[in-house]
This record gives C-alpha cells, sequence and structure tokens, in this order.
C-alpha cells in the first residue's frame, strides 16, 4: 500500500471517527438538554421523565420512549393527571430556523399509545384572579406541521377508581399547522391551529348519578362530526329508581342511530368559549320517557327555554336542528294501583332554526313538527320564541287531524280514571304566551263524544257519576252555522312545571270550554 493511499485511508477513518464522536456527543448533549429542561424549565406541577432519547443528528429525529407526565395540584404534591406513551417521535426538527429564525419549527409529532388518567376529586383548582397568566413560558415560538396521537385511552374518575366519569378507547388526533407562543399562552386556548380530526370508539360518559351515555363511534374531521349508536339510560330500574328520589326525575331510555354535526366552529371571545355550526342531524332517535309522579315535586322554578338559551354561560349559534324519522313515549305514573299512562309520537320529524342565544333581538327561534299522534293521528306544530324578548313571549299553535278518543284511553284510564269514547275530526289550537301568563284559543269537530268515569279499580263504570257529567258534555261539535266548537282560555303556569306542563294546562283548560 502506498503512503498516499495509506494517508487517504487514514484521514477518512479520522473524518468517519470525528463524525461518529459528534453524532455520540451530539446526542448526550441533547438528552442532557432534554433532561435539564424537564427538570429546570417545566413548572413545579409537572413531572416529566422518559427512559431513553436519542437524536438523528442528519434530519433531526428525536424518539423518546416509555414517556411519564404528572400533573400535580399548586398547591400541593398530589397528582391528578397521569400520562403515559410507548413512544414520542419528534420528527425533522429545523436547525435552521431554531439558529436563524428564532423558532422552534417541527414538522411532526408522534405519539403513540398514550394513556391518560384523570382523578376528578384530586384536582385543586388555582383561585388566581390573574385569569390571563401564562402557565409556561417559552424562550421560542414553537411551530408544529403535524401532531398526531394513534391508539389513546383517556379515563376520567370522578370519586375513585371505581366511579369512572369518561372512558375512551382507540383514540386517535390529528392536528394540523400549530403554534404556540407566550401570546397564545396568556389565552384559554394556548394554542392556535388549522385543521383537526379525530376518531373514537366506545365512549362512556357518566352523565349524572343516575344517567350513562355511550356511543359506539365517534368521527371528526373537516369541521364535520358524526356521532353512531349513542345511548342515554338511567342505570337504575324504574323501581329503583323511584326509591332513590328524593324529588321527582325522568327516567329515560334513549337510543339514536346517527347525529351528524357540520361546519363546526369553537373558540373564545374575550375568554368566553363560543360554538357554532350550520347544522344538527338527528336520525332515528327512540326515546322513551318516565316520570314517577308518586314522587314528591320538584318545587325549582322552570325557566322557559327562551330564557334557558339566553342566560347559558356560552355563545351557541346553531343554524338548523333536524330530527328524523323518530319515536317519543312519554310515560306517567299518578296512581300507585295503576299502570302508567303513555303518550306516543311516532314517525316523528322536526325542524328547528336559530337555536342560539348570538342572534339578534327579532330573529325567532322557529320550531316545525310532524308526527303521529296516539299512533292514529296527524299533528302539525309550529312553535317560535325570541330569546332576547325578557318577557319570554311564544307561540305555540298546533293542527291535530281525526283521532279516535279511545286512543287516549292509554294515558285518561291509569292516570285520571277517565274512559273516552267518540272521535275528534279535527283540532286546532293556538296558545299565546310568556312566562306570566297566557291565552289559548281553539276550534274542535268531534263526534259522538262521551266520557265514563271509572271506580278505583280502573276498569268498571262509575255509572251514576258518568250520566251526570255527560249531561254537561255537548255529543256533538258545531250548529247550524259551523261544525266546530269554539273556545278560549287564560292560563297561568306553574312555574315549578315544565313548558309542556304550561301547554297542557292550555290545552286542558280549553276543552272544557268547548266540550262542556
Amino acid at each position: 500500500m502506498s503512503k498516499k493511499l495509506r494517508n487517504t485511508i487514514l484521514i477518512i477513518l479520522g473524518i468517519a471517527l470525528l463524525l461518529l464522536g459528534g453524532l455520540i456527543a451530539s446526542n448526550i448533549i441533547i438528552k442532557n438538554k432534554i433532561a435539564r429542561f424537564t427538570k429546570e424549565q417545566l413548572p413545579q406541577n409537572i413531572l416529566a421523565t422518559f427512559e431513553d432519547v436519542s437524536l438523528h443528528l442528519l434530519n433531526g429525529t428525536l424518539t423518546y420512549t416509555d414517556v411519564s407526565v404528572q400533573l400535580q395540584n399548586k398547591s400541593n404534591d398530589t397528582t391528578h393527571t397521569y400520562l403515559t406513551a410507548n413512544k414520542v417521535v419528534v420528527e425533522d426538527v429545523s436547525y435552521w430556523d431554531y439558529l436563524f429564525s428564532k423558532e422552534i419549527h417541527i414538522e411532526d409529532i408522534k405519539i403513540k399509545s398514550p394513556k391518560i388518567k384523570y382523578y376528578k376529586n384530586k384536582l385543586i383548582t388555582s383561585n388566581d384572579s390573574t385569569k390571563s397568566k401564562a402557565f409556561l413560558t417559552l424562550n421560542k415560538p414553537l411551530i408544529v406541521d403535524e401532531l398526531s396521537i394513534d391508539n389513546a385511552t383517556v379515563t376520567f374518575f370522578d370519586t375513585d377508581e371505581d366511579d369512572i366519569l369518561l372512558y375512551v378507547e382507540n383514540v386517535t388526533i390529528e392536528v394540523d399547522d400549530i403554534t404556540v407562543d407566550n401570546t397564545t399562552l396568556s389565552k384559554r386556548l394556548p394554542v392556535t391551529f388549522l385543521n383537526y380530526e379525530a376518531e373514537a370508539d366506545s365512549v362512556f360518559l357518566k352523565v349524572s348519578p343516575y344517567e350513562n351515555l355511550t356511543v359506539a363511534h365517534f368521527k371528526l374531521k373537516n369541521e364535520k362530526a358524526k356521532i353512531e349508536n349513542l345511548h342515554l339510560s338511567t342505570k337504575f330500574s324504574k323501581v329503583e329508581h323511584a326509591k332513590m328520589l328524593k324529588q321527582e326525575r325522568d327516567h329515560f331510555n334513549v337510543t339514536l342511530k346517527e347525529i351528524e354535526v357540520n361546519a363546526i366552529e369553537f373558540g373564545f371571545n374575550n375568554r368566553k368559549f363560543f360554538a357554532k355550526t350550520s347544522l344538527i342531524a338527528l336520525t332515528e332517535a327512540d326515546a322513551t320517557i318516565y316520570r314517577n309522579k308518586l314522587v314528591a315535586n320538584d318545587p325549582t322554578i322552570k325557566p322557559l327555554y327562551s330564557k334557558m338559551l339566553r342566560e347559558l354561560p356560552i355563545d351557541l349559534t346553531i343554524d338548523s336542528v333536524l330530527v328524523k324519522n323518530s319515536t317519543i313515549v312519554y310515560q306517567e305514573k299518578v296512581k300507585q294501583e295503576q299502570p302508567p299512562g303513555t303518550i306516543y309520537f311516532d314517525n316523528f320529524n322536526a325542524s328547528l332554526s336559530n337555536i342560539s342565544n348570538t342572534y339578534p333581538e327579532g330573529d325567532n327561534t322557529k320550531i316545525s313538527v310532524d308526527t303521529q299522534f296516539m299512533k292514529a293521528a296527524p299533528l302539525h306544530v309550529d312553535w317560535s320564541f325570541d330569546v332576547n324578548n325578557s318577557q319570554d313571549n311564544f307561540t305555540f299553535k298546533a293542527d291535530l287531524g281525526l283521532l279516535s278518543a279511545d286512543k287516549m284511553n292509554t294515558f285518561t284510564k291509569p292516570n285520571l280514571l277517565v274512559e273516552l269514547e267518540g272521535e275528534t275530526e279535527k283540532t286546532y289550537f293556538s296558545v299565546y304566551g310568556n312566562s306570566a301568563q297566557s291565552k289559548i284559543d281553539m276550534r274542535i269537530d268531534y263526534k259522538n263524544f262521551k266520557v265514563n268515569l271509572l271506580k278505583k279499580n280502573g276498569t268498571k263504570k262509575n255509572k251514576l257519576l258518568s250520566g251526570i257529567i255527560n249531561i254537561f258534555v255537548k255529543k256533538d261539535s258545531g250548529d247550524n252555522e259551523s261544525q266546530f266548537n269554539e273556545g278560549s282560555a287564560t292560563v297561568t303556569p306553574d312555574r315549578t312545571k315544565s313548558f309542556f306542563n304550561y301547554i297542557w294546562l292550555n290545552v286542558s283548560a280549553a276543552l272544557k270550554d268547548c266540550l262542556l
């Protein structure tokens, strides 16, 4: 081997050894800097550790393994949130931007199989009045082109590990064009971003001590969300539920095949959260709602829906809601010895517009419903109100088609011990009211109407009382001038009851005026 060739080889080997040494040294230096950052630069209530970190110097890729992060209360050392991940990959850290653009620019962050556990009862919220103060200070802005989270599992605990508040598995999330700097960190939403998408299976949510909600599949992409096979149900049987209650509360069993939400926007305006959507579509809801009236009444004031929307703590804007091909069954138990009375709404379709507390005064919320009432009669409803009207003015109009009176007996017999005969050809009524008072006008066309009062067992007729009351009931509607009977009434609401009880009080009063 010539001397020149030997020198060349030695030079190449020397350069290679220098590069190798540089890579090893760089890895050690970077690892030490990251370790020092996690110990010294993070807030004291955030603890972060990892088993190992490696750096690919040529493409600027950092790989962390067995990552663990704990979030503690600022006032004590109690940990309320745990995050672990098998691997976190930070790809293509731009050295040029770091050195010359005064920013940290990362092409991609991948978080593999993270597990998040949050204990609600361990969190102590801060009473710091400086709400705009950032919880972290960055020396350079952080820009991430893409953040992806794969196969995550999220568990929130309410009081202990046997009391799950939220559980979601197989979560994937992707967020693009993320920016974090000292300006964003001082805001309620401490980051800015553009596109985002998420997907998850097997969602469980504890809605209250009595109800749970589950979702089979959830997907969010391009500002559109789709939820499949939702189920909201009371955890206890109707009998167990009633025994647990000090005040009456509905028992739910609601399934929903699909929910679609379009043009989603959310964020903060002046530190107040807002949510917007152009359309929410609910397909094939099947709801059974049961109330045991033998349980003590809830004496709290029930505001009308306009006031409820007006006083929401967030800015809500829903342009349109559609309910398609749905069923609603309402059951009410009034007498201990009788089964609950039942009201049916089949083939329920509804269109709602301006469900919002952000529209200007004069833009009414409008609700239009078409359904089959008591499995027999077509029912159309138009309902409107102005959320900005402090008197809570509303209009509620209904048009009911041919209904055999005995169809109502599934409700009137067990609850009122009243059996009805005859049929109503057509019924119209309009309610104009507010939170203090309402007036109803009704027109009804009916034939061969008869009321039978039942004895306590609910099966035998009380012939004497039935005969007396039918003396005062008009058998057929109309006279020489019109086939309709007309009636009206003025009603004061029971403010401890719902809006629909308010409508029922109006209908009941107008029927008395029409029939007697």
